[in-house]
């Protein structure tokens, strides 16, 4: 792990020594208040946007994210800045694909630091305190969700993420589906949104995915690795290691809303899910634009922003 964290430190000091003019925006201290506040909503944040980088920064800027988060993941990401512009055709709202703004919080490869990238749909970070490294909040959205042509997808980014809870829900038993299904209609965003912390959360709700069968825990499991592993593969076996070793015992599944997914680019109903756990939470809501606009988090209830390493 430590070669981890020194690979991720090495990125981190390479985006500082090549931001030029923007150094001083970038680099806050470890203990500004704004490193742990965050936003999925368009706007602008802390530190400098990719749009003012020049090319060997913003470059860096992707070779820090490639330390962080897994080749799949940073596709994901690309694919939901890319979904900027052709947004603004849609809505008529001014915005641009390299409005995601990034920032460095105390000294990489010190006792404590932390990076972090966000803009519309996107919030990506890594703390590391004393060698051990935190990664959450970790959101990502996309709007559209999916565009399709003449049936056919031709972006669905978060995918994964849809299709898994969908097919989850589809493997359980009569009894454990009304025990999965909470509400008949789903809220209008995730619960936690985008408070810095979790804080109290509802009860856990749903069905507890240690009582499934082997082939719903499978896919319960899955669904985990969906959202671990949007972190490189040493990093997220850290988390398994370090923060949740039995992640799959501790868990609730919980749905609301629609139980069947829409047809590609036709307008659906709103569906939610939530799996929750003492450490582990990931959100799924899809309800705005006829259930094409999709919100997902992997939040940790204990440790967002290394809380619970400070």
């Amino acid at each position: 792990m430590d070669q981890v964290v020194d690979r991720l430190a090495v990125a981190a000091e390479r985006v500082l020594a090549v931001a030029g003019p923007g150094h001083d925006a970038m680099a806050f201290a470890f203990g500004d208040p704004g490193r742990s506040r965050w936003t999925y909503l368009p706007g602008i944040r802390p530190g400098v946007p990719l749009v003012d980088l020049d090319r060997d920064a913003a470059k860096a800027v992707h070779g820090l994210l490639a330390a962080t988060v897994s080749v799949h993941t940073h596709v994901q990401i690309a694919a939901i800045m890319g979904l900027e512009d052709p947004l603004e055709r849609l809505d008529g709202e001014e915005r641009h694909a390299g409005d995601y703004w990034v920032a460095v919080y105390g000294t990489p490869g010190g006792h404590s630091w932390a990076w972090r990238l966000g803009g519309h749909h996107v919030s990506v970070r890594a703390t590391v305190v004393a060698g051990h490294l935190r990664a959450t909040p970790l959101f990502l959205g996309a709007n559209p969700a999916c565009v399709a042509h003449d049936g056919v997808v031709v972006s669905r980014p978060l995918a994964p993420e849809e299709e898994l809870g969908f097919r989850l829900l589809a493997a359980l038993g009569d009894a454990q589906r009304r025990a999965a299904v909470v509400a008949p209609d789903a809220p209008p965003d995730i619960v936690t949104g985008d408070a810095p912390f979790v804080g109290d959360l509802p009860p856990q709700a749903g069905v507890a995915v240690g009582s499934l069968d082997a082939e719903a825990r499978a896919l319960a499991r899955r669904l985990v690795g969906v959202y671990l592993e949007r972190l490189t593969q040493p990093l997220a076996r850290h988390y398994l290691d370090e923060v949740l070793p039995d992640v799959i015992g501790d868990l609730h599944f919980a749905w609301a809303g629609a139980t069947e997914p829409p047809a590609p680019g036709r307008p659906g109903r709103g569906h939610y899910y939530r799996l929750q756990g003492p450490r582990f939470l990931a959100e799924l809501d899809n309800t705005q634009n006829g259930a094409n606009h999709v919100h997902t988090v992997w939040r940790d209830p204990d440790g967002d922003h290394a809380a619970d390493l400070l």
